[in-house]
């Protein structure tokens, strides 16, 4: 069973799983592809975009919930924008059609890693 089929009872532990399993997902999925261009030229770089995408929407998810728990898990860890990835996943949700590449590819290069060490230090305390 997933996740999203029990969400209303997922714990923070739950969560945090499933947040490093899309982080995972993305990791594998990006692979050695650094810019747009990479994932725009073919049709496994698009399908591994949109993949992409779906997942950080995922994880956008996930944080919404978090930052709504009592115990504020997310609250020690300043330096992730937990909104601005609450907010992203809005614009996924919502503006689909409108989705900036270059923000996507940017979030994939340059914020995931501290987004995995967050999650990774947050699994061994809930």
């Amino acid at each position: 069973m997933t996740l999203s089929m029990y969400s209303q009872s997922a714990t923070i532990h739950d969560r945090l799983e499933e947040i490093m399993e899309s982080v995972s997902l993305i990791e594998q999925w990006s692979g050695e592809r650094k810019t747009v261009d990479d994932y725009m030229t073919s049709p496994t770089g698009v399908m591994a975009f949109n993949a992409i995408v779906m997942r950080l929407q995922v994880i956008g998810e996930h944080v919404g919930k978090l930052l709504q728990e009592a115990q504020k898990p997310l609250g020690a860890y300043p330096n992730i924008p937990w909104p601005a990835i609450y907010g992203l996943r809005n614009i996924i949700s919502h503006e689909y059609a409108n989705i900036d590449e270059e923000i996507i590819v940017s979030v994939v290069n340059d914020d995931l890693k501290a987004l995995k060490a967050a999650v990774e230090d947050l699994l061994q305390k809930f």
